[in-house]
């Protein structure tokens, strides 16, 4: 991440409805001191805590000698399951056992049926379908009904028919049972989310908050937070707003809106904002608070409540408190060590969850955010196809840094209007794309001025001829990334830069019927909205070669490309041009060199790469040489003179790669590896060779494939052809420039970034070698 974290950050969204403005971050304040391996390290322990406090028979001590009988197993099996336990080990085995013998009617208690039909989701929804049909049930006659008193109406009490004991807090834990139902497949009664939803409506406070109970005197942090995850959680099941789709036609496009108590909510909590305290009731309950802010933050797409990065400083304030040698977190105000490390866990599990995509703000005010669940949908559709928890987040390129923007590797962005960015925001999507960012974006409701204005705004982010937006090549393997697509079903357009797209724009409108996958059961089997959602997940799919991002807290770094004057003595590549695609990928040797100069290489080197044809008198100053492609290489007979003296006697290495695992360029390069050295043949590289070893540097033999190449973790397929002893040409059939660009298309036989990197740095430390 940026280390300018004293800059002024301030991100208004243009989500307005009268005169209220959403305000979802300020003025940044530094980077909380949390690392990665320190929050790692926090929920391993907090795990081994929790299983070491189970009991024989699956469960965990009952909160308040018994009074919610499983409430806390549930809990804890929750906590542990988003903590990373698999389903099958002994813990979870164990304890889902238990909960499996508890029918509502034995339980009767919204917290425990809720806590419990989270659990059955989230293992094995398919065996427990009934079990979850059945809480369903429940859950739905225990909420208040219509003909009650407006301040306990849609709410939920401790139990059916206890109307006495109606809050915030068991209605918030029953739409999260509920929700969790509706995510694997249960029907749940369109009129409870109705209900709920002018419930927690009208229990909002003047403030903006919300309290414990219906318009209390005091709003309080924890019952905000509540009130934000609740009133999205309905609002994902009632359409806000007079869009609506028949057939394949959207009618009122457009004609949505945020919902203006969602903002207040949010204001709210970045006015009083504190991971120290539970915000109106001090120390109680805090952790409960938590684990509501990192919901309330992730359902709304926000990685900011006014100034605050909620996750990194909850993160921080929790690893620094966790009992280091027990692995527990001490609750405060009724939460025992149990209750608070479950919280604990489940945010800094939760909220570290990776971001897929950056929603963009961009001008008119407003006009990116026509269709308020477009992209949280989509995410939530590829979550679960993958089977992992995703994100996204709002985003505002002329107040993001670059590395924030990494922290997805896709940006999406619509409108009805010419799209508006600053000039500061529109290198940043250059650069965003150069670093290994991919851009998605459609014209809402089929808009023409958008259209006329995304392809002014492209031909200034990307000025260069080759790189023109264009309709995709019906063999492009986006129409076959997940499903299997007609080139017809839409009118898709994209950049190529270097190896890959890198730009997929839609003429024709995605993001309303996106909007819409969360609606009614007749919206889910509208044929237009399905065939939407599939090209969706076939181009997320394609950009992201369907690899996890990175979580939050792992650092994005932006590499710096400035042309630098060699220095005596630093290590230099030469870049061969050859007549076909010899610069395919103009970033991945200056992406290398920019490693290599970094801890712990420390490689004195020169970052910027030199392009020489071979017959180049200075390719003598470069004992390095590189050369890749994707389509067939071809040398005259001065070029392979020239080479073949550089490499021998002149002692020069070259290093090639097929882009992609391009079989053209790898029948090319064949051929001259065969006719610089016919008595020379390239053999394999053996897996002891001191190449593929701590013997140069890395230890190579975990190289991850990517899935087009088998996805596998083995040594890298190097080969080689070996003069006087060292291997003075080094080829790899699968690709590796390609993924030094962060390149991760689903069609691209190569290995992941991480791995090229290293394999990249152990030939080039190789070169040097005496």
């Amino acid at each position: 991440m940026s280390q300018t974290r004293g800059a002024l950050f301030r991100l208004t969204l243009g989500l307005v409805v009268g005169s209220v403005a959403l305000t979802v971050a300020g003025p940044r304040t530094a980077d909380a001191a949390v690392t990665r391996e320190e929050v790692e390290r926090a929920i391993r322990e907090g795990v081994r805590f929790l299983i070491k406090e189970q009991k024989e028979n699956g469960s965990w001590q009952d909160y308040n000698d018994g009074r919610f009988k499983t409430g806390v197993t549930s809990l804890v099996t929750l906590a542990l399951l988003t903590a990373g336990e698999k389903p099958d080990s002994p813990a979870i085995l164990k304890a889902v056992a238990y909960l499996r013998g508890f029918r509502p009617g034995q339980l009767d208690s919204t917290y425990t049926i809720a806590l419990q039909t989270m659990v059955f989701a989230g293992v094995a929804p398919e065996k427990d379908g009934n079990r979850i049909l059945a809480n369903v049930d429940w859950l739905e006659r225990a909420q208040i009904r219509p003909d009650a008193a407006p301040s306990s109406r849609g709410a939920w009490p401790y139990g059916i028919g206890r109307h006495e004991g109606v809050d915030n807090s068991n209605s918030q834990y029953a739409l999260l049972g509920l929700h969790a139902a509706s995510e694997v497949g249960a029907a749940v009664n369109p009129e409870v989310w109705n209900l709920a939803r002018s419930y927690w409506q009208g229990a909002q406070q003047a403030d903006g908050g919300w309290g414990y109970h219906f318009r209390d005197q005091h709003s309080t942090a924890s019952m905000t937070a509540a009130g934000v995850s609740s009133l999205v959680i309905t609002g994902l099941r009632r359409y806000q707003g007079a869009e609506h789709i028949e057939g394949g036609t959207i009618h009122n496009c457009g004609k949505g809106g945020d919902n203006i108590n969602l903002g207040r909510g949010i204001n709210w909590l970045a006015n009083n904002f504190s991971v120290g305290q539970n915000f109106g009731l001090g120390q109680q309950w805090r952790h409960y608070y938590l684990y509501g802010l990192e919901r309330a933050g992730r359902l709304a797409g926000l990685r900011f409540f006014g100034e605050h990065d909620w996750y990194r400083e909850g993160a921080e304030k929790l690893v620094h408190e966790q009992d280091r040698l027990s692995g527990f977190w001490r609750g405060g105000g009724g939460e025992s060590p149990l209750l608070a490390t479950s919280f604990a866990l489940l945010f800094l599990s939760k909220g570290r969850a990776p971001v897929l995509v950056n929603k963009l703000v961009h001008g008119p005010r407003g006009d990116w955010n026509h269709d308020v669940d477009d992209v949280r949908n989509l995410v939530n559709l590829v979550s679960q196809d993958w089977k992992n928890l995703l994100t996204w987040q709002f985003v505002n390129p002329a107040e993001a840094t670059v590395e924030d923007m990494l922290q997805a590797p896709i940006v999406f962005f619509n409108g009805h209007a010419e799209p508006v960015f600053t000039a500061v925001g529109e290198r940043r999507l250059r650069v965003y794309v150069e670093q290994g960012g991919f851009i998605i974006a459609d014209a809402c409701c089929n808009s023409p001025i958008f259209h006329e204005g995304f392809l002014k705004l492209m031909k200034r982010v990307f000025p260069e001829e080759e790189y023109k937006l264009k309709p995709l090549s019906d063999d492009h393997p986006v129409w076959r990334a997940k499903h299997l697509l007609s080139p017809t079903a839409y009118p898709l357009w994209g950049i190529e830069h270097g190896c890959r797209t890198v730009v997929i724009y839609s003429p024709k409108d995605l993001s309303c019927f996106w909007n819409q996958l969360e609606r009614s059961e007749r919206d889910k089997q509208n044929t237009a909205i399905l065939k939407a959602a599939k090209v969706g997940q076939n181009i997320i799919d394609y950009a992201t070669g369907r690899e996890l991002p990175a979580d939050k807290l792992m650092a994005r770094e932006v590499h710096d490309f400035k042309v630098d004057a060699p220095k005596r003595g630093a290590l230099r590549i030469a870049k061969l041009e050859h007549p076909g695609d010899w610069n395919i990928a103009p970033l991945a040797i200056p992406n290398l060199m920019s490693v290599l100069s970094k801890p712990p290489l420390n490689f004195d080197v020169t970052i910027s790469q030199k392009p020489l044809r071979p017959t180049d008198p200075n390719l003598i100053y470069y004992p390095l040489v590189y050369v890749h492609g994707r389509a067939a290489a071809s040398f005259s007979k001065e070029d392979l003179d020239a080479l073949r003296k550089h490499v021998d006697p002149g002692g020069g290495t070259i290093f090639a790669d097929a882009a992609c695992g391009s079989p053209a360029f790898d029948a090319s390069f064949r051929r001259l590896a065969a006719e610089l050295f016919p008595n020379n043949p390239l053999v394999p590289i053996p897996k002891d060779d001191e190449l593929l070893s701590t013997r140069v540097y890395f230890d190579l033999k975990d190289a991850q494939y990517t899935k087009a190449a088998g996805g596998a973790k083995d040594y890298p397929q190097l080969e080689g052809v070996k003069i006087n002893g060292h291997w003075s040409i080094i080829y790899s059939k699968y690709d590796i420039g390609c993924a030094l660009e962060r390149h991760s298309a689903l069609d691209c036989k190569g290995y992941n970034y991480d791995s090229a990197l290293r394999i990249a740095a152990n030939i080039v430390i190789y070169s040097t070698l005496p």
